[in-house]
């Protein structure tokens, strides 16, 4: 039989065995995104080589995980994070997710923190691939944001590095979306001067702009230059004629293309 010390002294070992498997469990659960975000915390400056450290399953939860934990106190170390998160080989950044950073990053409200980010690299020392700054050109993009998307253009041979088409496409959208369509023909002519030749998305992308502020006679010049470069019109740049015109009421002159 036992005594009310036994019993006491059992009850007391039992709590303490359960609390400490209670302990171990909750330790091992840490979710990825916790982890990430716990090693940032000690990174003692040095943010993309603690990440380069750390053994996780990167996907789509763990960033929006890191990212929720660095909103608003820390959007330049969620935004770093971000950065380096998209130049894996084995994860890609959806729509979705650029969204999400917009929005927990703050990049419309604060767009200062892409240069923040930006100046602490050039700080650092830190190399920086074109990859990454297709990475930020996306967040602008989302963000709908073209003066930023033209500092942070004009700030990549500080890295040593030069745009390509791709890059000035995405500026060049930004700008044509804004209506502003001396920018973006200012940016096409940019881009011969540095031997860099626009392809089918900038002829559609620059169509577009025109037609859309009703510049329809720029954007039948801009159609026979593109046909002249060998650059076939698709559909969409038949559709973005079709609206122009149409917006205008200029049915003669669009049968003639």
């Amino acid at each position: 039989m036992m005594t009310l010390s036994s019993i006491s002294r059992f009850m007391s070992s039992s709590v303490g065995r359960k609390s400490h498997k209670f302990s171990i469990l909750r330790f091992s659960a840490a979710s990825d995104g916790e982890i990430v975000y716990n090693r940032l915390q000690e990174n003692g400056g040095n943010i993309e080589k603690t990440l380069s450290s750390i053994n996780v399953q990167l996907d789509s939860k763990c960033v929006s995980q890191v990212l929720k934990r660095c909103y608003r106190s820390q959007s330049q170390m969620g935004l770093r994070f971000f950065i380096w998160a998209g130049l894996h080989s084995s994860y890609r950044h959806s729509y979705f997710m650029y969204s999400k950073a917009c929005e927990l990053c703050e990049i419309k409200l604060n767009p200062s923190v892409i240069f923040d980010v930006l100046e602490a690299y050039r700080i650092e020392g830190r190399f920086v691939s074109l990859k990454a700054f297709k990475v930020v050109f996306n967040l602008c993009k989302e963000a709908k944001l073209a003066d930023e998307a033209l500092r942070v253009l004009r700030k990549i041979p500080d890295f040593g590095l030069r745009p390509d088409t791709t890059v000035y496409n995405v500026v060049i959208r930004l700008f044509c979306d804004k209506g502003d369509m001396n920018m973006a023909e200012s940016l096409v002519k940019e881009m011969g001067l540095v031997d860099l030749l626009p392809d089918l998305i900038t002829y559609m992308v620059m169509i577009k702009g025109f037609c859309k502020v009703g510049r329809l006679d720029d954007a039948c010049g801009l159609f026979k230059v593109m046909k002249g470069h060998g650059c076939l019109p698709n559909a969409v740049v038949y559709s973005h004629f079709l609206m122009g015109f149409v917006g205008l009421r200029k049915w003669r002159e669009l049968w003639s293309y």
